[in-house]
């Protein structure tokens, strides 16, 4: 029997946290639904979960850019800018 995880809640601190972590992670929005997901390759899969008001913040904090023309339509996607 296979366990799945059910994505947990998060304020925008831990957010960009788990991002600088998972530089492979990204920040995505449908709608008002905005999530992390693990693979911002595979944005449908879902690791944690932001507000609204929290999710605005960090696709506003300056360590993370937006990613034009992604696959899926009416989704959008945000992930760590490189820092060199």
């Amino acid at each position: 029997m296979s366990v799945v995880a059910v994505p947990r809640k998060v304020d925008a601190e831990y957010a960009i946290e788990y991002l600088q972590e998972h530089p492979e992670a990204g920040l995505c929005c449908e709608d008002l639904h905005w999530w992390i997901t693990p693979n911002a390759n595979e944005t449908d899969q879902q690791v944690l979960l932001l507000d609204v008001v929290e999710a605005e913040r960090l696709k506003d904090d300056p360590r993370v850019r937006p990613v034009s023309g992604i696959a899926h339509a009416g989704r959008s996607l945000w992930v760590v800018r490189r820092m060199t």
